[in-house]
């Protein structure tokens, strides 16, 4: 064979293989008695899906593998078998080459001459081989060409893997290089005991007597009478055993409860100690501790002051010592309201408690409705729990009876409920079971279910097609537990670690929940795969306007993760309420705005004894500023209709004072002296007339002498004749108001005396005497 021949038959002979025969190429020959056709000691079977670890030393390969693309060269120098497509079996025989001396032995001008010729990486003669640098088609040793060469501990080619027996850099995997290798539940790549994975590459347990990061404690054994428990935490009141060292006369684990017999302080429960035992043998109604006794809300004997007993406690309204109604107290000891045929604040109706609960409104003088524990056919209810009501139950929130396809998980009678969605390939099959493998039925996740436990047929006993749930983990995956992978396990149906928000409820994750892609902290799946619900501090929506994770009702968010409001019944500050009584009546003493009633918000509020409120701060109008109805006497002037008010002094209103009793200005001729009058006049007198010739002026004065009006009397009393309102005597009348006469020794001739008389001279009493010149008509006397 020619050189040239030689080395074109050295750089196509790896790719010349038959597809069944293995035959090599590059001559005429067919002969290929030590190619063998079969390889056990290493790669895959793919038939079966199985793995086998390599055998040094075998140089097959099974024709089978060889449809697979697997290697199946060794190198009988070596004992190391190769899986680098190859099917050329090197013995160091006639069989592998032609006998010609251009391609074999030393100097022959091909590979394996020893000289590196154009197209060889390297050429180290009869040193050639698989497990050497240089291997037999002159090309280089390197990790992952299935050959185990120099520095090399193995190689698997294609098969080298962190998880896998021979890792990428051809070392073979051992515990504790980072990587988890066959054999190895975990491999963190440290020497520390304590954390989740041992120095022997084995999941940390409780009782290996090493305490991991998850654990209290660790003390190796199965007592849990000393200080560690059997599940590795630090015994405590609530283990389930009685540790006397700690105090504890009782432990009845997660049963302990301060309603049980045993408290959750590790105490038998007692009457008197505060906490209500009414579960297990209790048979307390009550407890109030100290607070325990007669007239009190609980008995000595930790029973409920009962109604009926003649004693008020202090939840009762009253207590008449009967259980009859009628009397004012009903046979609740409550005032006798619901069912009085009249509907009292804070009924919703009331139709005299008539025994039908489904008239429109129930005995207890509310409105059906559903959540109310009475079944009311007219609202189409198949039936009502009251409180019990629930979506996992017999009775759902909207009081329809729970059935299989209503979409609600019934609880302990379905595991899923899919709704009009249930099928026996879906999540959840038509039965309200879940979908799981081996079922028979194709569900989500699975590529097949053929119903049986046999893992050499098409689908495996995980539903998947083989490969996945063969038990090996390939890469891809995450794990494989073969038969045991299961959505709800360690290791799911598609070979990947459980994790919250795959869409599949895994209890020993602690989840409750699982909604995938549709979990959040908003959704009714939270991000950590529990429910939401109100109190957990996240906001659900579309069902929660708030949740402020807290049990303070008066801030903005109650406790029914309701947004808080005014009219809720609860005095928010924050939201700026002062008072909150719930209702919408501006005629009580909180108005609808949260803030106390007070005189001038416009509502009259009865209970604040007002009689009116018109909102404003005008004194003077239909309504005071104190809200009471305006009357005279009330120190408030209204000079409007109706109360047409000219003045008001309240208690000083008087007939004989400036404003008389029915608040009118008095005045000058009223009848009633007044000092002063409504004008401010100081009156001496008030006759009632507008006479001015009697004793009191039209002005209120007294008339008197002087006045140029006669009175007769005037207000001095005195009998007036005239009144010329002058201090003159020599007139017809005199400063005295007498007319004046002849004989008064007073000359009136201007024009005469009061009687008519022209007087020429009057010397009184003198005249008409002996002696004297004027007459007694006042007249002189003749000489």
């Amino acid at each position: 064979m020619s050189r040239s021949r030689a080395f074109l038959l050295k750089l196509v002979a790896p790719l010349c293989l038959s597809a069944v025969g293995l035959v090599a190429c590059g001559d005429n020959s067919s002969s290929s008695n030590s190619n063998s056709a079969s390889n056990s000691g290493t790669g895959t079977d793919v038939t079966s899906g199985s793995m086998t670890e390599p055998t040094v030393g075998s140089a097959s390969m099974s024709a089978s593998e060889a449809t697979d693309g697997t290697a199946g060269i060794s190198d009988s120098n070596s004992g190391v078998p190769t899986t680098s497509g190859m099917g050329i079996s090197d013995s160091n025989s006639s069989d592998t080459m032609p006998p010609d001396d251009t391609t074999t032995g030393i100097g022959g001008g091909g590979c394996g001459d020893g000289i590196l010729d154009p197209g060889e990486e390297c050429d180290s003669g009869p040193n050639n081989g698989g497990g050497n640098e240089c291997k037999l088609g002159c090309m280089l040793n390197f990790c992952g060409d299935t050959y185990i060469g120099p520095g090399e501990e193995c190689d698997n080619g294609a098969e080298n893997g962190d998880m896998n027996a021979c890792k990428p850099d051809c070392k073979f995997a051992f515990c504790g290089d980072g990587k988890v290798g066959p054999g190895e539940g975990c491999d963190d790549g440290n020497q520390n005991n304590a954390d989740a994975c041992t120095n022997g590459c084995a999941l940390a347990t409780c009782g290996d007597g090493i305490i991991s990061a998850q654990e209290q404690c660790d003390d190796g054994n199965q007592s849990n009478d000393d200080e560690c428990t059997n599940n590795c935490t630090a015994a405590k009141c609530g283990d389930n055993f009685v540790q006397n060292s700690n105090g504890e006369q009782c432990d009845q684990g997660v049963n302990n409860s301060n309603t049980g017999d045993c408290t959750l302080a590790c105490q038998p429960a007692v009457c008197g100690d505060g906490l209500l035992h009414n579960t297990g043998s209790g048979d307390e109604e009550c407890d109030l501790g100290a607070g325990n006794g007669p007239g009190q809300q609980c008995n000595a004997q930790c029973q409920l002051n009962t109604c009926g007993d003649g004693d008020k406690s202090p939840t009762e309204q009253c207590d008449d010592g009967n259980n009859q109604g009628g009397d004012g107290c009903t046979s609740m000891c409550k005032l006798e309201e619901c069912g009085n045929e009249v509907m009292d604040p804070g009924e919703q109706c009331d139709d005299g408690k008539n025994g039908d609960q489904d008239d429109g409104c129930t005995d207890a003088c509310a409105l059906p409705k559903c959540g109310d524990a009475i079944v009311q056919p007219s609202l189409d209810e198949q039936c009502d729990l009251g409180p019990g009501n629930n979506n996992a139950g017999a009775c759902t929130l909207v009081c329809t009876a729970a059935k299989c396809g209503d979409g609600l998980i019934w609880q302990n009678h379905e595991e899923c409920d899919d709704g009009v969605n249930n099928s026996n390939n879906g999540t959840c099959k038509a039965d309200c079971t879940k979908q799981f493998c081996g079922d028979g039925f194709v569900g989500p996740g699975e590529a097949c279910d053929d119903g049986n436990q046999n893992n050499n047929d098409a689908c495996t006993n995980v539903c998947k097609m083989a490969k996945c749930g063969d038990g090996f983990i390939q890469p891809g995956e995450q794990c494989d537990n073969g038969g045991l992978n299961s959505n709800t396990g360690t290791c799911t149906t598609a070979c990947l670690t459980p994790k919250c928000g795959d869409g599949f409820i895994q209890p020993s994750n602690n989840e409750t929940c699982d909604d995938g892609l549709n979990n959040g902290d908003s959704k009714a799946c939270l991000s950590t795969c529990i429910p939401a619900k109100c109190g957990d501090g996240k906001t659900w929506v579309g069902q929660e306007e708030c949740d402020d994770g807290n049990n303070v009702n008066t801030d903005l968010c109650t406790n029914m993760c309701k947004a808080a409001e005014c009219g809720d019944g609860i005095t928010q500050p924050q939201a700026g309420e002062t008072c909150d009584d719930g209702n919408v009546d501006n005629t009580d003493l909180c108005t609808v705005f949260c803030v106390p009633a007070k005189c001038g918000d416009g509502y009259k509020q009865p209970q604040n004894q007002e009689q009116c409120d018109d909102g404003n701060n005008v004194n003077d109008d239909a309504c005071s500023n104190a809200c009471k109805t305006p009357i005279c006497g009330d120190n408030i002037t209204q000079p409007g209709a109706p109360y047409n008010e000219q003045c008001d002094n309240g208690a000083n209103n008087g007939n004989d004072k400036a404003c008389n009793a029915t608040c009118k200005k008095t005045t000058c001729g009223d009848g009633v002296k007044q000092t002063p009058n409504g004008n401010n006049q100081n009156e001496v007198c008030d006759d009632g007339n507008q006479v001015n010739t009697d004793a009191c002026t039209n002005t209120c004065a007294k008339t008197t002498c002087g006045d140029g009006i006669t009175q007769s009397p005037n207000g001095n009393g005195q009998a007036e004749e005239c009144d010329d309102a002058d201090q003159s005597n020599a007139d017809q009348c005199n400063t005295q108001c007498k007319k004046t006469t002849c004989g008064d020794g007073v000359v009136q001739n201007d024009p005469s005396n009061g009687n008519g008389q022209v007087e020429m001279c009057d010397q009184g009493a003198q005249n008409g005497t002996q002696g004297s010149f004027c007459s007694a008509t006042c007249q002189i006397k003749p000489a």
